[in-house]
């Protein structure tokens, strides 16, 4: 019998790139839009519908996988891809200040979210055919590779100009691409023979008969919702938060870099830690990490405590990440597997879309602790609907 090939290198690098690539999309959004005139407000618009369509998107494109087989995940992120870099062609042409730039900038982020979609089933491939793919370590790899650039990207921005946002995402469009060539045939060539499901339940096969069939999933999923409104009112608009004590955009990009840090040891490390634990305490002790994280934030006053609220990054997102991957596969069935993991990112998205939306509008009318604290209090809200929505698992092999 063969010695199945591990993959998480090459998963390692389509999570790297995806989260490089995110990273500019949603992280670097404030900078590279208001530099262009754009209010506080109108880039809560633009961010908001980017990460509605990319939330819609993604299900989607997890369905058509699951129910097309012939469609696979590069006849998928390729087409994709090429639209990213269309938006952002037509992004270093246009007007700086317009409604068009404004709905180019939403397709960029949409189609930028829709791909981790693909990225995510992937995962749950592997899974299915018995294939050695440690996602935490791949997930961390993403995390380091987002620390990378945002440290660097803010120094070159600070040094010379928003405009190269534009130039250092076409490029890591061409990562992209590189990753899914090169992990893509062998995730094809390793599953040859292998049993795979590709059907969903009939009653699943709508987004409505999946939560009638998991209530307490969904309930975890409205939850989280709240619980990524508070985590995105602070990460989405770092910028603001680091001006109010003194920063600027150095210090956002040493900000966002510090957080991603705090993430790789939990997300190198989860897979020896967790195992021989239940998976519902990791995720229990992630969403009250959570409401922690967002009350320090909103009551730092100065650049250092700053930071330190930040640190819990590591107990909070990064276990939040690693943990509900495995946590879906132990309380979903596989045929709905899939579709769970692309909506649990989509939590994600849609927190950020409230965010866009509420905290956009609430920094240009009130201050920025009050707006932080306002996201403390509808996280602490989302932590306790979490609480009672995550089931006790079993204990992790």
């Amino acid at each position: 019998m063969l010695k199945k090939k591990n993959l998480t290198p090459t998963y390692s690098l389509v999570q790297g790139s995806f989260w490089m690539s995110f990273c500019i999309a949603v992280c670097f959004a404030a900078v590279h839009l208001q530099s262009m005139g754009f209010s506080n407000t109108e880039l809560g618009l633009v961010m908001a519908a980017g990460n509605v369509l990319g939330t819609v998107l993604g299900p989607v494109l997890t369905s058509l996988a699951v129910k097309h087989p012939s469609l696979d995940g590069g006849r998928l992120c390729y087409p994709l891809l090429f639209l990213r870099a269309l938006c952002l062609a037509e992004l270093l042409i246009l007007p700086t200040h317009s409604l068009l730039t404004a709905f180019v900038y939403t397709i960029y982020i949409a189609v930028t979210i829709g791909v981790n979609s693909i990225n995510l089933k992937f995962c749950v491939d592997a899974e299915q055919k018995e294939l050695p793919l440690d996602y935490g370590i791949a997930r961390g790899i993403g995390s380091l590779c987002f620390v990378l650039l945002s440290t660097v990207l803010g120094r070159i921005i600070e040094s010379y100009n928003a405009s190269v946002v534009v130039y250092a995402a076409l490029v890591l469009i061409l990562v992209q691409l590189l990753s899914q060539l090169l992990f893509l045939p062998k995730l094809r060539q390793e599953g040859s023979g292998k049993k795979e499901i590709h059907a969903e339940s009939k009653e699943a096969s709508s987004l409505l008969g999946f939560f009638r069939k998991e209530p307490r999933f969904s309930i975890l999923l409205l939850g989280g919702v709240l619980l990524f409104f508070a985590h995105n009112s602070s990460a989405n608009f770092m910028i603001n938060l680091s001006e109010n004590v003194g920063g600027n955009a150095k210090t956002m990009g040493n900000l966002t870099a510090f957080m991603a840090a705090m993430e790789l040891p939990v997300m190198f490390l989860f897979s020896r830690f967790s195992r021989g634990k239940r998976m519902s305490v990791f995720m229990s002790l992630s969403v009250v990490a959570f409401l922690l994280k967002s009350l320090a934030i909103g009551l730092a006053p100065n650049i250092p405590l700053l930071f330190a609220a930040n640190s819990l990054q590591a107990p909070s997102f990064a276990i939040f990440s690693c943990a509900v991957v495995p946590y879906i596969s132990q309380v979903i069935d596989p045929a709905n597997a899939a579709k769970a993991q692309s909506l649990a990112f989509s939590i994600t998205t849609l927190g950020a879309v409230l965010s866009s939306l509420v905290a956009g509008r609430l920094y240009d009318i009130c201050s920025v602790q009050t707006t932080l604290l306002i996201a403390a209090a509808v996280c602490a809200v989302g932590t306790v609907i979490c609480l009672f929505g995550i089931r006790k698992t079993e204990i992790s092999k």
